[in-house]
């Protein structure tokens, strides 16, 4: 048979299974949505941005629909109702997730917190150990002073900048100084320079893997494909798995030795620490460590750098906000301080600016994906077992229904607003909600106000070029994944102390 045969055939057992497919879900009713392609589904009428695109379909078939992901029935929830249906009151129901390639070309993604099912005893003792002793308040608060030296390092940096009359990535500058925060925190500063070697060699690997991590991949989509990997995103990913598997291995091996010949009180009281502290007691490996520090540099590396980004294209396009900004910390902190993090309750108006940015720009439109364990109904529709569902939080954040004018920047709403961050209010869960909430947000958001701080305290901002503020591209970038379509470049310009 030559070649044409063999893809017209194939064609035919793809049509024929997409109409059987088609029949047996149609026995449950599911919620309504388009009908799509054959094979193809709906993934052109989804296109590069799908949380606006779905949030477009929501309006014609409702706040819950199905919609075909090329051969995949996805369901999408697009309200806050309907996210807390699934995010809450059914979430025993939705609480495992699908494995997409990019996750499965690594060796131990089983051991992911991320993706791992939520009913496993290895995901409940992973969660148990973040939410008892990394990101507890008293934790966190007994590292801030290495927070505040990275902060010193990024002000001095800036300042080689000024004096050059550089143009800066804001991203670039956000990522480096937020692997610097991430590193510091789980490693303790004695291990890395903003520019020592092993330092550039973390920066340019975590760069790669957020690129191949957020780009979508047909195969998920078309199973048909998988074998074939036509993106290339298997085969690029694999290595630099093996890669960052190495580089944490040699840093968890160089603090094993160091505790076995040092005294318990020369520890660094770090996450490592705390985690080698928990092997036993918990039965946790040196693997269980890596993984779940890989989970937590790609998590918090792209959550921070794109919030961060987007918050500073939002100041720069209003320079009314920024104005604002400055002003109340020029109150609280003297001219060419390091804003310290005892500072950040009393910046109430900086607060609502990083919120205001969330809930325009939320780092993961879509959230994860999840999947349910069991069949459930949801308003009379029925979600068969292994059901892939995504809460569109972009639609629930920009929705009429929640939001005065919702498409407007404006920070003021959040001044003397209850509207809680933390996935009690589906009205506002751009770290998600329910069990798989974000384990980390309380540090993402340490880490976003601190750096906003310091960035508009010690620094005027200007644009290049001779652009204007309304020149600034404010469009969302392609994939899952909300990051700026266009990087933002930015001239720091040095703040004078009195």
């Amino acid at each position: 048979m030559d070649i044409y045969g063999f893809l017209l055939c194939s064609f035919l057992f793809l049509c024929i299974h997409f109409f059987l497919t088609k029949r047996k879900f149609n026995r449950k009713r599911l919620p309504p949505g388009p009908t799509g392609l054959p094979v193809l589904g709906s993934l052109l009428t989804i296109g590069n941005r799908p949380y606006e695109s779905l949030s477009k379909l929501s309006k014609t078939y409702g706040p819950l629909m199905t919609v075909k992901f090329g051969m995949i029935n996805v369901v999408i929830a697009s309200s806050s109702d309907m996210a807390k249906e699934i995010l809450q009151k059914n979430d025993q129901a939705f609480i495992g997730r699908p494995t997409p390639e990019s996750v499965a070309a690594g060796k131990f993604y089983d051991m992911s917190m991320v993706w791992s099912s939520a009913h496993s005893l290895h995901w409940k003792k992973l969660r148990k150990i973040c939410n008892s002793q990394l990101f507890t308040t008293q934790r966190l608060d007994s590292l801030q002073d290495l927070r505040i030296l990275m902060m010193k390092k990024m002000i001095a940096r800036l300042d080689e900048a000024c004096e050059a009359k550089e143009q800066l990535h804001v991203g670039r500058l956000v990522f480096g100084t937020t692997l610097n925060f991430l590193s510091n925190t789980m490693f303790s500063g004695d291990l890395f320079d903003m520019k020592s070697d092993a330092m550039v060699e973390l920066k340019e690997l975590m760069g790669e893997l957020m690129e191949f991590a957020v780009k979508p991949n047909v195969a998920d989509f078309l199973p048909f494909l998988r074998p074939f990997d036509p993106q290339g995103i298997r085969r690029g990913i694999t290595g630099l798995y093996d890669r960052v598997h190495r580089f944490l291995d040699a840093i968890i091996d160089q603090r094993i030795r160091h505790r076995a010949s040092n005294d318990p009180s020369e520890r660094f009281g770090d996450f490592l620490d705390v985690l080698l502290d928990q092997t036993e007691e918990h039965e946790l490996s040196y693997t269980n460590i890596m993984i779940l520090f890989m989970d937590l540099f790609v998590a918090g590396t792209h959550t921070t750098t794109a919030t961060m980004e987007w918050v500073m294209a939002e100041l720069l396009h209003n320079p009314p906000v920024l104005a604002k900004a400055k002003q109340e910390l020029s109150k609280n902190i003297p001219p060419r301080a390091v804003v310290q993090e005892q500072n950040l309750p009393h910046l109430p108006f900086l607060d609502a600016v990083i919120k205001e940015t969330l809930r325009l720009h939320p780092a993961a439109p879509l959230l994860l994906p999840h999947l349910t364990e069991q069949e459930v109904e949801i308003h009379g529709y029925t979600i068969p077992k292994h059901t892939q569902v995504f809460v569109n939080v972009w639609s629930i954040l920009r929705d009429p229904d929640n939001w005065d004018d919702p498409t407007h920047f404006k920070p003021e709403r959040f001044l003397n607003s209850e509207i809680d961050i933390r996935g009690r209010d589906c009205k506002f869960i751009p770290f998600g909600a329910g069990r798989r909430i974000c384990p980390g947000s309380n540090l993402a958001i340490r880490m976003v106000n601190l750096m906003l701080a310091n960035l508009v305290h010690n620094f005027e901002w200007k644009l290049p070029n001779g652009l204007k503020p309304e020149d600034v591209d404010m469009r969302g970038g392609f994939g899952i994944a909300l990051q700026k379509y266009k990087p933002l470049v930015a001239i720091p310009l040095m703040v004078k102390a009195d």
